[in-house]
């Protein structure tokens, strides 16, 4: 489901289309979490997405892998782990 903030941005061009089909199959290598337990999947071609803890689309938009990264290293977002990924799952069948 797309959130309230997510239509329009799919409306400028953003790659909110690609979300769920992104999100279905997702690695563990490329789902995050943010400290607000939201999840950040990262698909090709720079896509980014983030969803609520319930599955819900915030937001899509296309991210270098080195900014990314910088969040990565300043914390903004961690790699998932095993248990986490496991629940990602489950919400995105």
């Amino acid at each position: 489901m797309r959130s309230d903030h997510s239509r329009p941005r799919g409306e400028e061009g953003r790659p909110v289309q690609t979300a769920f089909n992104d999100a279905q199959r997702a690695r563990p290598s490329e789902v995050f979490v943010q400290p607000d337990e939201r999840y950040v999947v990262r698909g090709s071609s720079g896509r980014e997405h983030i969803f609520e803890p319930t599955g819900e689309l915030v937001t899509s938009l296309i991210r270098a892998k080195k900014l990314h990264l910088r969040k990565v290293k300043r914390g903004e977002r961690k790699p998932i782990t095993n248990q986490q990924f496991e629940k990602f799952q489950e919400i995105f069948k």
